[in-house]
């Protein structure tokens, strides 16, 4: 198995943790929920127990981390998130018990993930909670603190559609057990003291719904006619598209209308945010990842483990979908706009593995964020009303 380090933000030593869960979990400032990971890799939501190991709660090896007893025992005092100045809502709701218990609660069941190019694991705890573990590994394609800072980006800008996610560190051996003979298990990163850090991500009870599109469905964000060539689809079939000079993917039927009037402003949010992750995994795979909580119902913003990436602070392809877009909402834009880095890294400091993002990673997030200002201001002044969706 890799022991050796991969990119990212350093590995906090155990006091460090210790400290930081305490302050996010039972002190003053804290937390929020974000991060689910359902189907981006495969059929995570597979209920079936069959690959499942069961983990005692207390027992020698328990899967609840030092750092993670100490604080939860020695709290004594009430642990809601009343007077947090940095709120999570969910769809509207507080997140923070959900949240809470990720990060605490003792494991009571481990299964491995279905399907999917990463390995990861949907866990069980004791109090019921349900969770998805995407551990650290060295497959460019996943970050575990792309799960975690989208998710406090979410939350930052009043979004709210990210699923509940916190940073824990799991001892390795019982994940170890659950994945058995995958041979992606060379892929995760483990520390020298056995234990490998990750984003644990709520695991949303709705069915997720696959979003009905189609060919064209660009149109619905757009002023002008459809886009001769599509940059919403995976990054290898947007480059056959470019080389070939024409769509080498077309869907397999026309998109008509949307299927609820709102749909198309949650789709322009949707693409905004994700230019701000440099997430490249949104599109593609007929959208597996564009999803919604029940048929019909609100977009959800799952699997964000492919953006902030450490590299350039711009991605080609990421790019040329905010350049696909046309038509925006007028609050999201502003909002963006407004984003305070400091608060921003204030709340991520109290995430039990911060720090979650490098500095460079800041950096490229406010060149990013520079670039989307401008972008949508140039087009109200080509456009004007046209280009915002109603409030």
């Amino acid at each position: 198995m890799n022991t050796a380090r991969s990119r990212g933000p350093e590995y906090p030593g155990p006091r460090f943790r210790a400290a930081l869960l305490a302050l996010a979990i039972f002190g003053a400032p804290t937390l929020a929920i974000g991060g689910c990971d359902h189907a981006g890799d495969g059929d995570a939501r597979a209920t079936s127990a069959k690959t499942g190991a069961a983990v005692p709660g207390n027992a020698a090896g328990s899967t609840k981390p030092a750092a993670a007893r100490t604080a939860g025992e020695t709290a004594d005092h009430d642990d809601t998130a009343t007077a947090s100045p940095f709120p999570s809502l969910f769809f509207g709701k507080d997140d923070s018990a959900e949240r809470r218990a990720l990060a605490t609660a003792p494991i009571a069941r481990i299964e491995k993930g279905k399907g999917g190019r990463t390995l990861a694991f949907k866990i069980t705890l004791e109090d019921g909670t349900v969770g998805y573990y995407k551990p650290e590994q060295s497959f460019s394609g996943s970050h575990w603190y792309a799960e975690l800072a989208s998710y406090y980006l979410d939350r930052e800008l009043g979004i709210g559609r990210v699923p509940p996610a916190v940073g824990r560190v799991l001892p390795w051996k019982p994940l170890l057990d659950a994945a058995g003979d995958d041979e992606r298990v060379s892929e995760i990163t483990v520390q020298p003291d056995g234990t490998v850090r990750g984003a644990f991500i709520w695991w949303i009870p709705e069915d997720l719904e696959r979003l009905p599109m189609g060919q064209g469905w660009e149109t619905w964000v757009r002023v002008e006619g459809p886009l001769r060539i599509s940059p919403y689809q995976r990054p290898h079939e947007w480059k056959d598209d470019r080389n070939a000079g024409r769509a080498t993917h077309p869907w397999p039927t026309p998109a008509g209308e949307p299927d609820t009037a709102g749909r198309p402003a949650e789709l322009a949010d949707m693409i905004l945010f994700d230019y701000l992750t440099t997430n490249v995994d949104r599109w593609g795979g007929e959208n597996t990842n564009v999803r919604t909580r029940g048929a019909g119902g609100p977009l959800l913003y799952f699997d964000n483990g492919a953006g902030f990436t450490p590299g350039e602070a711009r991605i080609p392809l990421t790019d040329a979908r905010l350049e696909g877009l046309q038509r925006f909402r007028k609050v999201t834009v502003d909002r963006m706009a407004a984003l305070d880095p400091d608060h921003l890294r204030a709340r991520m400091a109290t995430d039990p593995l911060a720090p979650v993002l490098s500095e460079k990673q800041f950096e490229h997030l406010s060149i990013r964020r520079a670039r989307l200002v401008e972008y949508t201001a140039a087009l109200l002044k080509r456009f004007g009303d046209r280009a915002l969706f109603p409030e």
